[in-house]
């Protein structure tokens, strides 16, 4: 059995990825979040490229800060993207590469922002430091450091039955297994189990092989195993629902 339950998948449109994306912007709520996700993004760019000392003015130095602004909103708009599906017929895969997608998108939007904000605040040839030295492996880390994020609001908004609660819960609870895990917990605990710490060593990078190890370890306590939860709490819903007679 998929998924979905085993129901009619609703229209097309609506159990596609392009569908799943364009549920993002929606609604003016909607919109409103990813717009204001980018200007965030600039914002702390550009402030941090134009506010720190000339020579901190490095791509490696303002883009994690950039990525963590960012990171704070994206899981709120997946986890409206997921807790639509209380709702909705659309499949919960196409749910999942929506968010995987915005994920990689405000990925490279935060590194994009980066970039420009360095260009032109660095000092150009008067500068003493190399801009851009160690921007290469900041770029690629870029790529999938929003990904846990977006995996956290995607479960957040299957296991949470109100959207709000469920947009908190994604600042709240990684935060509160940082600080507790980081008092109490034995040192480098974090680095294993906090999407903080994972997000801490993608930027700005490079990544070692135990890195890599530590992010995956991350994702799968974090993304993985509460996604799968609650899809098979989804399938559960549609199911009963299906038995009940109910539209959806």
């Amino acid at each position: 059995m998929s998924v979905s339950g085993g129901l009619p998948a609703g229209n097309s449109m609506g159990g596609s990825v392009a569908g799943a994306l364009a549920f993002l912007v929606g609604s003016r709520r909607r919109l409103v979040l990813v717009v204001v996700t980018v200007l965030v993004g600039v914002l702390v760019a550009f402030v941090q490229a134009l506010g720190l000392p000339l020579g901190l003015r490095t791509f490696a130095r303002v883009v994690p800060l950039t990525q963590l602004s960012i990171s704070v909103l994206t899981p709120f708009a997946t986890a409206l993207l997921t807790h639509d599906l209380r709702t909705s017929n659309a499949s919960l895969r196409s749910r999942w590469l929506a968010a995987g997608i915005y994920g990689v998108l405000a990925g490279v939007l935060g590194a994009a922002a980066t970039a420009a904000a360095v260009a032109v605040g660095s000092g150009g040839p008067l500068g003493t430091v190399d801009p851009w030295a160690g921007a290469w492996s900041a770029a690629l880390g870029s790529l999938v450091v929003q990904l846990i994020p977006v995996g956290v609001g995607c479960a957040a908004g299957l296991l949470i039955r109100r959207a709000r609660n469920a947009q908190l819960a994604t600042i709240a609870v990684p935060l509160a297994a940082s600080f507790l895990l980081g008092r109490y917990a034995p040192d480098g605990t974090t680095d294993w189990l906090t999407p903080l710490a994972a997000a801490s060593h993608l930027l700005p990078g490079p990544m070692t092989p135990l890195s890599w190890a530590q992010w995956v370890v991350t994702a799968a306590l974090w993304v993985v195993l509460p996604n799968a939860v609650g899809a098979r709490l989804l399938r559960r819903r549609r199911v009963a629902a299906a038995a009940a007679g109910e539209p959806r």
